[in-house]
């Protein structure tokens, strides 16, 4: 099946759909964009570009920038040793047809073992970008590892280029919907899990129709058939019909995945509550993480050390600090009124709420920032 093609007239109509807007001119359309959607700015433009619509010189040049954005990714992708696993960015871009452009915040990765993550972010520093966050969470008896690292572009005024590097390949609320440390090898099931799980970050946005449009309008009933599956596994259909619902609102024609709507969603929302039920014999587990997800800082986190959250299953935000010991493997350590992770990349000072206290980091200086 070839991949639909995406018209300006088709981005316009689904931003209109998703910001429930009438939108009747260019400027218009450009304002909600900027807005409400700034990601989709660089697809729309390139869309009116490659369909004859001159655009300003300060329009042209916003876009070639993006496109020199886009550049810098792939160049840097093309160079990565012991090549990990791309999710979503690069991968979503390669289906946009003829000039259209997908924006790129950052560079997402998934290398399941922990050993080649320190290795790469090794790598990564030594050919000039910098540390700016990690995250540890447990999941399945181990320690878990999100490392961001930025760089900044040679325009100052241009947001910094992003890497993160995570054993995790996904991320969901962490109570009804785990975190998952494995993904599919099928590009398609891997993208459309990364997708929906990106759901519980934040709502659906235009460049997420234009995503799924491109990846499913493009598959095969064999392709669309491994999917339906890997979703019900994940116990994603709640994501997903909501997502379909959208595409067909949308101006895209996309197939939809088989089997039974309405059967698979009960299935999916009953076991999330079982999840939920068992979550309850633990019920300060249950509560933190809740409040993490809803209302980070609040008094119940603050009273919990460190390591009590991290057992519980918080995910804990690490700065960059300089000086102190390295290890060769993750060492997590409790001195000083804090939690410690020595790495073969660093030292990070560990908190699950939204601040560090300064008196915590004895005299040592952040490197990075939350």
């Amino acid at each position: 099946m070839n991949a639909p093609v995406v018209s300006a007239e088709q981005v316009v109509a689904t931003l209109e759909l998703i910001t429930g807007q009438e939108l009747e001119t260019p400027g218009e359309v450009l304002y909600a964009a900027r807005r409400e959607q700034p990601s989709l700015v660089a697809t729309l433009l390139s869309a009116w570009e490659s369909e004859g619509r001159r655009l300003s010189p300060a329009l042209a040049h916003e876009l070639e920038q993006q496109r020199g954005r886009m550049a810098f990714y792939r160049d840097q992708w093309a160079r990565l040793p012991d090549r990990p696993v791309s999710l979503k960015g690069l991968e979503f871009a390669d289906r946009y047809p003829g000039g259209l452009l997908r924006y790129m915040n950052d560079l997402d990765l998934w290398i399941p073992d922990r050993d080649r993550l320190w290795a790469l972010t090794g790598w990564l520093l030594a050919e000039g970008w910098s540390m700016h966050t990690a995250s540890f969470v447990r999941l399945g008896g181990a320690t878990q590892v999100i490392v961001s690292l930025r760089r900044l572009p040679d325009d100052p005024y241009a947001l910094p280029y992003g890497i993160e590097l995570s054993t995790l390949a996904y991320i969901g609320d962490g109570i009804a919907a785990p975190h998952r440390t494995e993904a599919p090898a099928d590009p398609v099931v891997k993208n459309l899990l990364a997708l929906l799980y990106e759901r519980f970050e934040q709502p659906y946005r235009v460049r997420d129709l234009i995503d799924a449009a491109l990846l499913l309008g493009g598959a095969d009933e064999a392709t669309l058939a491994r999917c339906a599956p890997a979703v019900g596994a994940a116990e994603l259909w709640p994501e997903y019909a909501e997502l379909a619902r959208l595409l067909r609102q949308s101006p895209f024609a996309v197939p939809d995945l088989p089997g039974e709507r309405r059967a698979q969603v009960r299935q999916s929302r009953s076991r999330r509550r079982a999840r939920v039920l068992r979550a309850l014999r633990r019920p300060l587990r249950l509560a933190a993480t809740t409040l993490q997800l809803r209302r980070p800082g609040t008094a119940i986190l603050e009273r919990l050390s460190p390591r009590a959250a991290l057992e519980a299953g918080l995910i804990l935000f690490a700065l960059p600090v300089e000086g102190g010991e390295r290890a060769d493997v993750l060492t997590l350590r409790e001195y000083g009124g804090a939690m410690w992770a020595h790495t073969p990349v660093g030292r990070f000072i560990l908190v699950h709420g939204t601040e560090v206290d300064e008196d915590l980091l004895a005299g040592a200086e952040p490197v990075g920032a939350l």
